[in-house]
């Protein structure tokens, strides 16, 4: 009697199956590749987006919070429709009112907005133009009463207006009355261009 393996015995051991690669590895090298590639997408789309953002900041959004020029000139940021020197502060009203002045004056310690305007009245009624307050592009009000007084038909006055503001501010309008024989015909603030400042 023979005592060598039988032919079950070996076919048994050769059909032995091997064990199946672990699924949870699969799936977690899967969502390993999904991460890498969302990671290697997604900064490139981040940084440009954010990039984008801070153009349009820059170029659109900020104008308003820019210092004025200390060259004596106004910076070309200003919105539309505001006034500067040898515009007309009112054309609402029949005499002819043009700034002769805008401009921040610095000292040692202080800083002060000063608009003078000139009114030519070529009316045939007497008019006044006063100044009250100064509106900053903070929003912050600022007290100022100035009058050109009474300026009687087919003359000129002036009116020299001074507001002191803090280190740092920009005028954004000024609040001004106009007076025809005695009557308010104008009462609200005007816009007005991003001062220079000298001094």
């Amino acid at each position: 009697m023979s005592n060598s393996p039988t032919d079950d015995d070996v076919s048994t051991d050769a059909e032995e199956p091997t064990a199946p690669p672990d699924d949870d590895e699969d799936i977690d090298r899967r969502r390993l590749i999904r991460w890498i590639a969302l990671i290697a997408f997604g900064i490139p789309v981040v940084v440009e987006v954010l990039t984008f953002a801070n153009i349009i900041d820059d170029e659109l959004l900020s104008g308003d919070d820019e210092e004025p020029t200390e060259t004596g000139t106004a910076t070309p940021t200003d919105r539309p429709g505001a006034v500067g020197v040898g515009d007309e502060l009112l054309s609402e009203t029949a005499a002819t009112e043009t700034i002769t002045t805008s401009e921040i004056r610095t000292g040692e310690s202080s800083r002060t907005y000063v608009l003078g305007v000139e009114v030519e009245n070529d009316t045939d009624a007497t008019v006044e133009l006063r100044s009250r307050h100064v509106r900053l592009r903070d929003g912050e009000t600022i007290d100022g009463v100035s009058s050109t007084g009474s300026v009687e038909p087919g003359a000129t006055g002036t009116m020299t207006a001074a507001w002191g503001i803090p280190e740092g501010a920009t005028p954004d309008a000024v609040e001004v009355v106009a007076l025809r024989d005695g009557a308010r015909v104008f009462e609200d603030y005007v816009a007005v261009e991003r001062p220079p400042v000298v001094g």
